[in-house]
Formats: structure tokens, sequence, C-alpha cells
């Protein structure tokens, strides 16, 4: 039925984009995760992929299963569980 299942990690990785009027740094939300990233390249070389997880039922793991869907990865395996928080990671150059 796939040609290649993944099972892992998926976050949010926030990435410094540049600085407010203040000074303050500003961070960009991008889904993340290298599971998804190789399934991502997968489906784009039109092979059929599906991913096996876990993420918080919130707003992070809404807009990841939502990204993992339009890229056309199958997200039947992905659970989204309101007791757990989807993961963040920051990530700031040095």
């Amino acid at each position: 039925m796939y040609d290649v299942v993944a099972l892992g990690e998926l976050l949010i990785d926030f990435t410094a984009n540049g600085s407010s009027e203040q000074g303050n740094g500003l961070f960009e939300a991008n889904p993340g995760g290298a599971p998804c990233n190789v399934l991502s390249m997968l489906t784009r070389l039109g092979r059929h992929t599906a991913f096996v997880g876990k993420v918080g039922e919130d707003i992070f793991g809404r807009l990841l299963k939502a990204t993992i869907e339009e890229v056309g990865i199958d997200s039947a395996g992905l659970v989204l569980d309101a007791s757990a928080n989807t993961t963040l990671a920051f990530v700031q150059n040095a």
C-alpha cells in the first residue's frame, strides 16, 4: 500500500527571521522533523508515503497535520493528543 512509512518526530522549528522595531528577535514557525522531511521529498518524487507519530492537539499539532496532508503524506497514523504538547524548537544563528 505504501512505498515508505516513517515513524518519529514531527515538530515546529522556530527560526530567526529578523528583528522587531524594538530590536526583539522575530521567529517564524516552520514544520520540521527529519522523518517527514524525507517523506515530503519522496512524495514529491511520486512515492506513496505515510507518517506514524503523535503531536499535541493544539494549534501547532493541527498545523503539522494540515501541512503533511497538503504535501500528500498519509496522516492516518498521526495521533493528536490533548494531553500532550507539540514539540517546539527555537533555532538561532550564533
